[in-house]
């Protein structure tokens, strides 16, 4: 997601809160004031002229008409910033093309490739990938000291395509694939569906990953670069 998106995020979720606010300010005004031609004495409502007095808590505690209907929108509101700041998935449809990778490798000096034949030939075994399958869109990098490469590909059979992350351990280890298999922030969002191996990690998506944020396609990095760093650093208090 774009700056601009972001930005409209937080304004529905600061709109939201600033038509609570205004919405408790009427439902309080309504339910415990006098009326114009009133004076508060007390708790108590004396009416110029006349002396009649009523007392507050006899009063209707529905507030200002408009309270219930204000104190609504306001949540609404609320609530759809809530979920466009921290819970909206930031990617789009694949129709906006792989410019966000692109401007990644210029960027840091990674590597892009249109199709690489070679990939996958390592991870036959899984049902994803397949045998004799190209990958497509590949960005390869380096990330905190570990090697990482994002790819496009299509599924045997059905030819659905999805988008992969793969880090590899700067040492393979047998010990990592029991010991990762084991955390439970393995099948916590942001990944999909991860899978280990002794020498990587990968996380492979339902669908293909577009965003308009470059930054966006090392969410899944991050996360699969922290889990093996955890098991270094385990590793290394361990010996």
């Amino acid at each position: 997601m774009g700056a601009r998106a972001v930005r409209s995020s937080w304004i529905v979720l600061l709109a939201g809160l600033a038509v609570l606010v205004v919405g408790i300010g009427l439902l309080l005004d309504g339910s415990g004031g006098c009326a114009a031609a009133e004076m508060r004495a007390g708790n108590k409502c004396i009416t110029d002229g006349d002396g009649a007095a009523r007392t507050l808590d006899q009063t209707t505690a529905e507030g200002h008409p408009a309270a219930p209907l204000t104190l609504g929108l306001g949540g609404l509101l609320g609530a759809a910033g809530v979920w466009l700041v921290f819970f909206a998935d930031r990617s789009i449809r694949p129709v906006t093309g792989v410019g966000d990778r692109i401007e990644l490798a210029r960027r840091h000096g990674w590597r892009f490739a249109d199709v690489d034949r070679e990939l996958l030939a390592d991870w036959a075994d899984n049902p994803d990938f397949g045998a004799d399958q190209r990958a497509y869109a590949v960005l390869r990098g380096s990330y905190r000291d570990l090697e990482f490469v994002v790819f496009d590909f299509r599924r045997p059979g059905s030819g659905s395509a999805g988008t992969a992350w793969i880090v590899y351990l700067p040492h393979p280890s047998r010990t990592f694939v029991e010991w990762a298999t084991t955390q439970q922030p393995l099948y916590r969002r942001p990944l999909h569906k991860a899978g280990v191996r002794s020498d990587a990690i990968v996380d492979i998506g339902r669908e293909q990953h577009r965003s308009t944020d470059p930054d966006a396609v090392l969410r899944q990095v991050r996360a699969l670069a922290e889990i093996v760093q955890r098991f270094e650093a385990r590793t290394a208090a361990s010996s």
